[in-house]
């Protein structure tokens, strides 16, 4: 029986560290490693991860001072012994069959990377999110060149559904093989500095793999706080990580000699990227003044890398509120971003 490590990093979530846990210890499929990584927390889930481990001889615990969740996982990493790699945010939890599913499909094809889909739970609603493939899907060869292209941004067709840019993005919802991620030296760059550290883990092991499947099945549950809350992070805060990201993406693009493809896919989540931006800065959250908010989208619509992304988007592809959002973003209307940003909100899950 092959081996999954569950790496599961752990910060100040008391109250929902038990139900993530109990969902994995409860997986039909049973020859797991389940790793506890408690990255400096203040509550009780220090406690919490040590009475779990007792309870279960599967479970260690790692304590560290925070460093983050690209830390955490990182040393989680470092610390797996399973064949297979799976992340698993610690207020999330799993379908009971989850690891049972995607082990037989990856065995059966010898698949490099295994995903699926997820259901986003909020305090009173369940989401079914629909992703960009409506069945089980294998990709071999050019096929999954098509989608590390595709993890890298959208061309073409892909954007009538900028909403769906991120839908495989994710470091949790996939199975990985852990000889890839150590033969590459691959590991989580703090999303202090890029803001996604997922895209380009990601990224980068979608190059190396040869194979992947992804399961038409809704595996795992991602909590949300609310509708409205996108990220918890403040466009003023998130832009320069972005850049920071956009530039680490570029760096690889042309380090592996990906292509033109993958440029103009960059573009295009460049240019996308200013909804998940402007997202954030209107937040109901973010204390900033209206006028401080049209201000800021302003210097964002105004910076060179934006500028350059939106001389070459695709924008007459869009379906109606999707042209005129991002022709208001290409002119740096900033006020007419602004009122579109406002109302997307209501929409936008």
């Amino acid at each position: 029986m092959s081996k999954i490590s569950i790496i599961i990093p752990v910060y100040n979530v008391e109250d929902y560290l038990d139900k993530c846990v109990k969902s994995v210890v409860n997986q039909t499929y049973t020859n797991l490693e389940i790793i506890l990584v408690n990255d400096g927390s203040k509550d009780n889930s220090s406690k919490l991860c040590d009475e779990w481990a007792l309870r279960d001889n599967r479970i260690s615990v790692i304590h560290q001072s925070n460093q983050g969740l690209s830390g955490a996982r990182n040393s989680g990493i470092k610390a797996a012994k399973g064949i297979y790699i799976t992340f698993l945010d610690s207020d999330d939890w799993l379908e009971k069959d989850a690891l049972e599913i995607s082990l037989k499909k990856a065995k059966e094809g010898d698949y490099d990377l295994i995903f699926w889909q997820m259901i986003k739970e909020y305090e009173n609603l369940q989401v079914y999110v629909q992703g960009p493939f409506g069945k089980d899907t294998n990709f071999l060869g050019s096929d999954m060149k098509a989608l590390h292209r595709r993890l890298t941004g959208p061309i073409g067709k892909e954007l009538k559904t900028p909403q769906q840019i991120d839908s495989f993005a994710s470091a949790w919802g996939k199975l990985y093989k852990k000889n890839i991620i150590d033969a590459n030296n691959l590991e989580f760059i703090d999303t202090k500095i890029i803001g996604s550290e997922d895209i380009l883990f990601n990224f980068y092991y979608f190059n190396y793999c040869h194979s992947a499947f992804y399961i038409h099945k809704h595996l795992i549950h991602y909590k949300k706080d609310n509708l409205t809350s996108l990220t918890k992070t403040h466009g003023s805060t998130l832009f320069p990580r972005f850049i920071n990201l956009f530039m680490y993406i570029q760096d690889g693009i042309n380090r592996l000699s990906l292509g033109p493809d993958f440029e103009l896919a960059l573009q295009n989540r460049i240019a996308i990227s200013m909804m998940n931006i402007g997202l954030s800065e209107t937040s109901p959250r973010n204390s900033k003044s209206v006028r401080d908010i049209i201000q800021s989208l302003k210097e964002y619509l105004n910076h060179p890398t934006y500028i350059k992304a939106y001389m070459h988007f695709q924008y007459p592809i869009q379906p109606f509120q999707w042209w005129l959002f991002f022709y208001a973003c290409k002119k740096r209307w900033a006020i007419c971003v602004y009122g579109l940003l406002k109302g997307m909100r209501l929409f936008i899950k």
